[in-house]
């Protein structure tokens, strides 16, 4: 497998092209690698990328009052970007950081202008992503306003059950909205319950 695979197949999933298409979309695509706590973007700048993850883990988080706030973790076979401040031109208030070795897709804002005035199939795709990127903030805000913790835990499980053995405990309770002495009170809960 080459290393425009994974993300040929996601793609695929969401929009039908054509040959021509894909090469035009693969041509102005770069490879990127970063190590272990590398920053993808940090709040300031200008987001000037969209990554698909073909390698690691990375942390999307903000700070307020000089505390971390982690808003979400994003995996291989998906998207990592500030994309507010990617679509507007607009300094970031993220922080985007690898937690692991990762290696990168990236298309930069140029290139999808000129993709999306050339190719409509790119167009449509860039929609389809962009009302899933609006349906998961909307989830993640309707998570944090009406479930507990514990239920945004296993919320969280459910959808990522990789998450425990790939990102440090202080983020996960960061990204819960709890202090890690909380997160270990709910994970013991979870442990002790009967099934």
């Amino acid at each position: 497998m080459d290393e425009f695979s994974s993300i040929r197949k996601f793609i695929s999933q969401v929009v039908q092209f054509t040959e021509e298409e894909w090469q035009a979309q693969q041509a102005v695509s770069i490879r990127r690698w970063l190590k272990k706590g590398e920053y993808l973007l940090r709040a300031g700048q200008v987001c000037n990328h969209v990554s698909f993850i073909n390698k690691g883990v990375f942390r999307v988080f903000n700070i307020v009052n000089d505390n971390e706030y982690t808003a979400y973790f994003a995996f291989e076979n998906d998207y990592v970007t500030d994309y507010k401040s990617f679509l507007t031109r607009k300094p970031s208030f993220d922080n985007i950081v690898a937690l692991e070795d990762a290696e990168l897709i990236q298309l930069d804002y140029d290139s999808m202008q000129r993709l999306y005035e050339t190719f409509p199939v790119w167009q449509k795709y860039g929609r389809l992503i962009s009302e899933y990127v609006f349906i998961e903030t909307a989830e993640r805000t309707q998570s944090l306003l009406l479930k507990s913790p514990e239920e945004r835990y296993l919320q969280m499980l459910k959808e990522h059950p990789q998450i425990p053995e790939r990102i440090p405990l202080k983020y996960i309770a960061s990204y819960i909205g709890v202090t890690p002495e909380a997160l270990s009170r709910i994970r013991k809960r979870i442990t002790i319950k009967p099934n």
